[in-house]
């Protein structure tokens, strides 16, 4: 599984939803151009596969993700469709970090993500009872335990079989690069 992302357009006045070059263009350009994904546009890189008993919803994180948004209809759509007597495992991908991350360029503002990415996707988390959601863009690997509504939850559990109550959050971009710092420990008491 990889981690889509349209780098190629990240530039200043090129049409990416972050209008800057903080990665010099080179993540997901081959994701996007050399390989297969159901996706019915190309530019607009969101899409759903299914997978045994595992369903995907992947995200485009160089695209406006927020609430209102083509994307969001999307995403909130890929969530509730899904048969979860078929499909017990919900798992949500996006390139950049939309949920929570001790990567020290994140913690730099306090968010621990991208700038407004759990804002309107933790309600579709919780919603639709999101498992597991894995990022890539920070070089490292962490998870979280379950998060619901920003907190840790790793001792409740929810109605559907006996899963924690919230969303697991892994990043897993070690590839590519050399890896990426964590924030101090103060900074994550603080941050969660």
């Amino acid at each position: 599984m990889f981690f889509s992302g349209n780098h190629e357009r990240e530039w200043p006045n090129s049409g990416s939803f972050y209008e800057n070059n903080d990665s010099g263009g080179e993540c997901g350009v081959l994701a996007e151009t050399m390989f297969y994904v159901p996706a019915e546009n190309r530019a607009k890189f969101w899409y759903s596969t299914d997978y045994g008993m595992f369903r995907f919803c992947i995200a485009d994180t160089e695209h406006d993700w927020r609430e209102g948004t083509e994307q969001y209809k999307f995403i909130e759509h890929c969530l509730a469709s899904v048969d979860r007597q078929k499909q017990p495992w919900l798992i949500f991908l996006a390139h950049r970090v939309l949920g929570y991350s001790s990567t020290s360029f994140y913690a730099v503002d306090g968010a621990f993500g991208e700038p407004m990415g759990r804002d309107s996707l933790q309600k579709l988390w919780q919603k639709y009872k999101v498992d597991i959601a894995i990022y890539g863009h920070a070089h490292n690997y962490e998870r979280t335990c379950p998060i619901y509504e920003s907190v840790c939850t790793s001792n409740e559990k929810h109605a559907y079989k006996g899963r924690m109550n919230g969303t697991i959050h892994v990043v897993a971009g070690g590839g590519g690069a050399s890896l990426t710092n964590f924030a101090n420990i103060n900074a994550l008491i603080m941050g969660f």
